[in-house]
């Protein structure tokens, strides 16, 4: 068996019948997060989470004290459950000491393995994906994402239309974390409202989310003098870290990507139509933008670009001072070169 999606975990939740293990891992944190805040919430009453869940650390407990653990029967409850964060500082015999365990779990407690590696190869994560108990948060997708966007409004009393769910998308990123929080203080502003593009661009106007949306919109336009303002008024409220530098550079590279899938969809006389087929599931009025933008750059000039942004990141990665190496790449991409 291959990786387990996590909304099959939420779905075995609701139905009753949550695995006795699983080993969460993968990119996406905050998703995890709200996953195992899910899983706590509905499986423990609050109650009596004193007597039935269990937060464990790697490293700092055996894995016979564990086991020991998740052999106790439940106080006043069905299930017990048991996290165990930083599994990737067991040692890989302390690893092979789980697997007996995983071949006669106690069905009534439900221990979590959670690891903190993006990527895993080691023996207990083959046998979970065995058995089909590895669970992989995997960043979303761009087609995946407004879906997203769309059911965490929902769930904060909020209505939010396909095009203000892209919009959002595009001045945040595909960071959960901060689409989440974006989200709560909309619904703080507009309790129980529809959401428009216009209210996005009002909770923008206040906070650092508009700096990055003019940013990524005037180097698109070749307009190098706002395009460092955005990027010091992003700076001055972001930081300066290696972090922040990072972010940026995706979200121009991402910026580049659209202007050159345009190009190739405005080729062959195929114009707007071949440019929705490219940039599909993109709403209308980023496609509008995608159109008027292209126009500034050549096929090769957003070639060159993309490369430099990926000579940028490797920069930034090694240690280079991240907003150094962003302004001075702003400045060779708005300015033409012969200047």
């Amino acid at each position: 068996m291959g990786n387990l999606a996590p909304e099959n975990v939420l779905l075995d939740l609701r139905k009753g019948a949550l695995a006795p293990f699983y080993l969460f891992y993968g990119p996406e944190d905050f998703w995890l997060e709200i996953t195992l805040d899910t899983i706590k919430k509905d499986l423990i009453s609050e109650s009596i989470k004193e007597f039935n869940l269990e937060m464990l650390y790697g490293g700092e407990i055996s894995p016979e004290e564990i086991l020991n653990r998740a052999r106790l029967l439940p106080f006043m409850s069905s299930h017990r459950l048991i996290i165990v964060r930083g599994t990737e500082r067991f040692t890989k015999g302390d690893l092979e000491r789980f697997l007996p365990y995983l071949e006669k779990p106690v069905d009534s407690t439900c221990i979590i393995w959670v690891s903190g590696k993006a990527e895993l190869s080691g023996v207990l994560y083959k046998r979970c994906k065995e058995l089909g108990r590895a669970v992989q948060f995997r960043r979303l997708s761009e087609r995946q994402i407004y879906p997203w966007i769309q059911k965490r409004a929902k769930e904060s009393g909020l209505v939010i239309h396909r095009d203000a769910s892209a919009f959002l998308y595009q001045i945040v990123g595909n960071s959960l974390r901060e689409l989440h929080s974006e989200i709560s203080k909309l619904s703080l502003r507009h309790p129980n409202s529809t959401i428009d593009i216009e209210h996005i661009k009002e909770l923008a106007t206040f906070s650092r989310l508009f700096t990055v949306f003019n940013l990524v919109d005037y180097v698109s336009k070749k307009d190098a003098l706002r395009a460092l303002e955005a990027l010091n008024r992003l700076f001055d409220t972001q930081g300066r870290d290696s972090s922040a530098a990072l972010g940026i550079l995706g979200m121009l590279a991402r910026q580049m990507r659209l202007l050159l899938r345009t190009k190739a969809g405005l080729k062959n006389g195929k114009e707007k139509h071949g440019v929705v087929e490219r940039l599909r599931p993109l709403p209308h009025f980023v496609i509008e933008k995608c159109i008027a933008q292209e126009r500034m750059w050549q096929e090769r000039e957003l070639e060159d670009a993309l490369e430099q942004l990926y000579d940028a990141d490797g920069l930034v990665r090694v240690g280079s001072k991240g907003d150094l190496v962003v302004e001075s790449l702003i400045f060779r991409l708005c300015l033409p070169q012969n200047q």
